[in-house]
């Protein structure tokens, strides 16, 4: 699987972060603007939300509670055109 990029290394990133995780997903980052957050859910922050064109080609999901916020960073990204799957047999 090619690398996924957490946008928001908070509540909702921490939720996205374990479920790719239990999806197969094992090369997992983020991208934060808050200098004090290194790491989450023991993935590091590798660098600013500006900074997402520096990894074309991974997998990008915002994970950003604010919808306003969420929408604005996915339009200035110019993502959210993919679609990333996650499906995981969770009931048996």
């Amino acid at each position: 699987m090619s690398r996924l990029i957490i946008i928001g290394a908070s509540g909702h990133g921490k939720v996205i972060a374990d479920i790719a995780a239990r999806c197969g997903y094992t090369d997992i980052a983020f991208l934060d603007d808050n200098p004090n957050i290194r790491e989450c859910m023991g993935y590091p922050v590798i660098g600013k939300v500006k900074g997402a064109k520096e990894y074309p080609g991974a997998k990008f999901i915002v994970a950003i509670g604010n919808p306003e916020i969420r929408q604005k960073i996915q339009e200035q990204l110019e993502i959210g055109k993919g679609i990333v799957v996650m499906a995981r047999r969770m009931a048996a």
